[in-house]
Protein backbone atom coordinates (compact mmCIF):
# COMPACT_ATOMS: atom_id res chain seq x y z
CA UNK A 1 0.00 0.00 0.00
CA UNK A 2 2.84 2.25 0.76
CA UNK A 3 4.44 1.46 -2.52
CA UNK A 4 0.87 2.38 -4.13
CA UNK A 5 0.29 5.70 -2.61
CA UNK A 6 4.30 6.75 -3.19
CA UNK A 7 3.79 6.22 -7.02
CA UNK A 8 -0.05 8.01 -6.89
CA UNK A 9 1.98 10.63 -5.61
CA UNK A 10 4.58 10.55 -8.09
CA UNK A 11 2.41 10.77 -10.76
CA UNK A 12 0.45 13.32 -9.57
CA UNK A 13 3.49 15.75 -9.71
CA UNK A 14 4.66 15.01 -12.93
CA UNK A 15 0.90 15.64 -14.10
CA UNK A 16 1.07 18.57 -12.08
CA UNK A 17 4.55 19.69 -13.23
CA UNK A 18 3.37 19.40 -17.48
CA UNK A 19 0.13 21.20 -16.24
CA UNK A 20 2.71 24.13 -15.35
CA UNK A 21 4.37 23.59 -18.20
CA UNK A 22 1.66 24.50 -20.36
CA UNK A 23 0.70 27.16 -18.02
CA UNK A 24 4.15 28.62 -18.56
CA UNK A 25 4.36 28.51 -22.21
CA UNK A 26 1.15 30.36 -22.43
CA UNK A 27 2.96 32.66 -19.76
CA UNK A 28 5.37 33.39 -22.52
CA UNK A 29 2.94 34.06 -24.82
CA UNK A 30 1.82 37.03 -23.22
CA UNK A 31 5.90 37.80 -22.66
CA UNK A 32 6.74 38.00 -26.27
CA UNK A 33 3.22 39.97 -27.00
CA UNK A 34 4.22 42.87 -24.23
CA UNK A 35 8.25 42.87 -25.33
CA UNK A 36 7.19 42.30 -29.71
CA UNK A 37 3.95 43.39 -30.00
CA UNK A 38 5.15 46.59 -31.85
CA UNK A 39 2.29 47.69 -34.39
CA UNK A 40 2.60 49.03 -37.76
CA UNK A 41 5.22 51.01 -39.62
CA UNK A 42 8.08 49.65 -37.41
CA UNK A 43 11.37 49.98 -39.12
CA UNK A 44 14.67 47.67 -38.51
CA UNK A 45 17.45 50.24 -37.78
CA UNK A 46 21.43 50.11 -36.93
CA UNK A 47 24.05 48.22 -38.38
CA UNK A 48 22.96 44.52 -37.45
CA UNK A 49 19.21 45.66 -38.06
CA UNK A 50 18.83 44.61 -34.78
CA UNK A 51 16.90 47.72 -33.61
CA UNK A 52 13.33 48.12 -33.91
CA UNK A 53 12.09 51.84 -34.71
CA UNK A 54 9.06 51.50 -32.42
CA UNK A 55 10.49 50.70 -29.18
CA UNK A 56 10.07 54.51 -28.83
CA UNK A 57 6.42 54.15 -28.66
CA UNK A 58 6.45 51.33 -26.40
CA UNK A 59 5.85 52.07 -22.51
CA UNK A 60 9.24 51.54 -20.30
CA UNK A 61 6.70 49.01 -17.99
CA UNK A 62 6.46 46.54 -20.96
CA UNK A 63 9.52 45.57 -20.75
CA UNK A 64 10.18 45.30 -16.97
CA UNK A 65 6.70 43.31 -16.68
CA UNK A 66 7.98 41.41 -19.95
CA UNK A 67 11.43 40.15 -18.17
CA UNK A 68 9.31 39.67 -14.80
CA UNK A 69 6.91 37.13 -16.14
CA UNK A 70 9.26 35.51 -18.63
CA UNK A 71 11.67 34.73 -15.44
CA UNK A 72 8.03 33.05 -13.94
CA UNK A 73 7.36 31.42 -17.38
CA UNK A 74 10.71 29.91 -18.42
CA UNK A 75 11.16 28.63 -14.99
CA UNK A 76 7.56 26.48 -15.49
CA UNK A 77 8.93 25.80 -18.96
CA UNK A 78 11.31 23.96 -17.17
CA UNK A 79 9.22 21.92 -15.07
CA UNK A 80 6.69 20.90 -18.14
CA UNK A 81 10.91 19.30 -19.64
CA UNK A 82 11.05 17.73 -16.28
CA UNK A 83 7.76 16.14 -16.38
CA UNK A 84 7.93 14.90 -19.90
CA UNK A 85 11.54 13.78 -19.61
CA UNK A 86 10.44 11.61 -16.46
CA UNK A 87 7.68 9.92 -18.48
CA UNK A 88 10.15 9.63 -21.63
CA UNK A 89 12.58 8.19 -18.80
CA UNK A 90 10.54 5.33 -17.72
CA UNK A 91 11.24 3.08 -21.04
CA UNK A 92 14.39 5.34 -22.46
CA UNK A 93 16.04 6.15 -19.62
CA UNK A 94 18.95 8.22 -21.59
CA UNK A 95 16.89 9.96 -24.32
CA UNK A 96 14.78 10.64 -21.08
CA UNK A 97 17.56 12.47 -18.84
CA UNK A 98 18.95 13.90 -21.90
CA UNK A 99 15.42 15.93 -22.58
CA UNK A 100 15.24 16.99 -18.82
CA UNK A 101 18.66 18.41 -18.98
CA UNK A 102 18.86 20.01 -22.30
CA UNK A 103 15.18 21.38 -21.62
CA UNK A 104 15.70 23.19 -18.08
CA UNK A 105 19.27 24.58 -19.32
CA UNK A 106 17.13 25.71 -22.40
CA UNK A 107 14.55 27.36 -20.66
CA UNK A 108 17.12 29.08 -18.30
CA UNK A 109 18.79 30.63 -21.73
CA UNK A 110 15.28 31.54 -22.36
CA UNK A 111 15.14 34.36 -19.46
CA UNK A 112 19.02 35.49 -20.27
CA UNK A 113 18.29 36.12 -24.10
CA UNK A 114 14.76 37.92 -23.51
CA UNK A 115 16.11 39.52 -20.72
CA UNK A 116 18.87 41.50 -22.81
CA UNK A 117 16.54 42.06 -25.73
CA UNK A 118 14.20 44.08 -23.08
CA UNK A 119 17.38 46.00 -21.91
CA UNK A 120 18.47 46.40 -25.74
CA UNK A 121 15.07 48.49 -25.91
CA UNK A 122 15.78 50.37 -22.77
CA UNK A 123 18.83 51.04 -23.68
CA UNK A 124 17.95 52.58 -27.31
CA UNK A 125 14.49 54.60 -25.82
CA UNK A 126 17.20 56.12 -23.29
CA UNK A 127 19.64 56.99 -25.89
CA UNK A 128 16.98 58.65 -28.00
CA UNK A 129 15.78 60.65 -25.41
CA UNK A 130 18.39 63.00 -26.88
CA UNK A 131 17.69 61.84 -30.98
CA UNK A 132 21.06 60.13 -30.62
CA UNK A 133 20.75 56.87 -33.17
CA UNK A 134 23.95 56.90 -33.53
CA UNK A 135 24.98 56.55 -29.84
CA UNK A 136 22.21 53.72 -29.20
CA UNK A 137 23.74 51.77 -32.55
CA UNK A 138 27.25 52.00 -31.09
CA UNK A 139 26.45 50.93 -27.57
CA UNK A 140 24.20 47.77 -29.23
CA UNK A 141 25.95 46.90 -31.62
CA UNK A 142 29.25 46.43 -29.41
CA UNK A 143 26.83 43.95 -27.22
CA UNK A 144 25.22 42.16 -29.90
CA UNK A 145 28.47 40.92 -31.22
CA UNK A 146 29.35 39.58 -27.75
CA UNK A 147 26.27 38.67 -26.56
CA UNK A 148 25.16 36.59 -30.29
CA UNK A 149 27.37 33.17 -29.22
CA UNK A 150 25.34 32.97 -26.61
CA UNK A 151 22.26 33.24 -28.29
CA UNK A 152 22.85 31.08 -30.73
CA UNK A 153 23.94 28.57 -27.66
CA UNK A 154 20.66 29.24 -26.00
CA UNK A 155 18.31 28.88 -29.35
CA UNK A 156 20.13 24.92 -30.09
CA UNK A 157 19.85 24.02 -26.50
CA UNK A 158 16.27 24.01 -26.89
CA UNK A 159 16.05 22.72 -30.19
CA UNK A 160 17.86 19.22 -28.98
CA UNK A 161 15.23 18.77 -26.40
CA UNK A 162 12.09 19.37 -29.65
CA UNK A 163 13.99 16.33 -31.37
CA UNK A 164 14.13 14.38 -28.63
CA UNK A 165 10.72 14.53 -27.58
CA UNK A 166 10.03 14.32 -31.53
CA UNK A 167 12.06 10.68 -31.15
CA UNK A 168 10.44 9.55 -28.04
CA UNK A 169 6.86 9.96 -29.97
CA UNK A 170 7.80 8.22 -33.08
CA UNK A 171 9.06 5.56 -30.95
CA UNK A 172 6.54 5.08 -28.83
CA UNK A 173 8.40 6.16 -25.58
CA UNK A 174 5.55 8.22 -25.41
CA UNK A 175 1.77 7.09 -25.71
CA UNK A 176 0.72 9.85 -27.50
CA UNK A 177 -1.02 9.95 -30.78
CA UNK A 178 2.08 10.25 -33.48
CA UNK A 179 0.29 13.76 -34.81
CA UNK A 180 1.42 15.34 -31.76
CA UNK A 181 5.11 14.82 -33.04
CA UNK A 182 3.83 18.25 -35.00
CA UNK A 183 3.41 19.85 -31.58
CA UNK A 184 6.42 21.93 -31.00
CA UNK A 185 7.96 25.07 -31.37
CA UNK A 186 9.94 24.16 -34.69
CA UNK A 187 6.51 23.57 -36.48
CA UNK A 188 4.60 26.55 -35.01
CA UNK A 189 7.64 28.89 -35.87
CA UNK A 190 7.62 27.72 -39.52
CA UNK A 191 3.67 28.30 -39.36
CA UNK A 192 4.18 32.39 -38.27
CA UNK A 193 7.27 32.31 -40.08
CA UNK A 194 4.93 31.52 -43.50
CA UNK A 195 1.76 34.04 -42.32
CA UNK A 196 4.68 36.63 -42.58
CA UNK A 197 5.39 35.48 -45.98
CA UNK A 198 1.54 35.41 -47.18
CA UNK A 199 0.96 38.36 -45.77
CA UNK A 200 3.44 40.61 -43.85
CA UNK A 201 1.30 43.84 -43.30
CA UNK A 202 -1.41 41.70 -41.69
CA UNK A 203 0.83 39.29 -40.27
CA UNK A 204 3.34 41.96 -39.48
CA UNK A 205 3.09 40.77 -35.55
CA UNK A 206 0.79 37.74 -34.66
CA UNK A 207 0.28 35.10 -34.49
CA UNK A 208 4.25 34.93 -35.56
CA UNK A 209 5.92 36.33 -32.22
CA UNK A 210 3.92 33.94 -29.94
CA UNK A 211 4.52 31.15 -32.25
CA UNK A 212 7.91 29.67 -30.73
CA UNK A 213 6.69 29.72 -27.33
CA UNK A 214 3.07 28.76 -28.20
CA UNK A 215 4.93 25.93 -29.49
CA UNK A 216 6.80 25.34 -25.80
CA UNK A 217 3.85 25.15 -24.15
CA UNK A 218 2.64 21.99 -26.10
CA UNK A 219 5.26 20.18 -24.08
CA UNK A 220 3.44 20.49 -21.39
CA UNK A 221 0.41 19.33 -23.05
CA UNK A 222 2.25 16.43 -24.11
CA UNK A 223 2.75 15.46 -21.03
CA UNK A 224 -0.54 15.57 -19.98
CA UNK A 225 -1.82 13.65 -22.93
CA UNK A 226 0.97 10.84 -21.96
CA UNK A 227 -0.61 10.45 -18.44
CA UNK A 228 -4.63 9.97 -19.37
Amino acid sequence: MCCKKKCKIGVFYVFSFSILGLIGGLLCCTVDILFDLKGKGNEKLGTSKNIDSNWSKMADWRFGLSIALAMIGDALVGLGFYSIGMQIAETHSLLGYLTIGFGYFGAMAGIFIHAFLCVQALIYKGAMIHGNLQIADDILEKIYKQIIPTFLLGYATLLVPTVLVMIAILNGALDVPKICVLLNPIVFLIIGTTCRKIDPVKFQDLPGIIMPSFGLSMFGLIGVLNLI
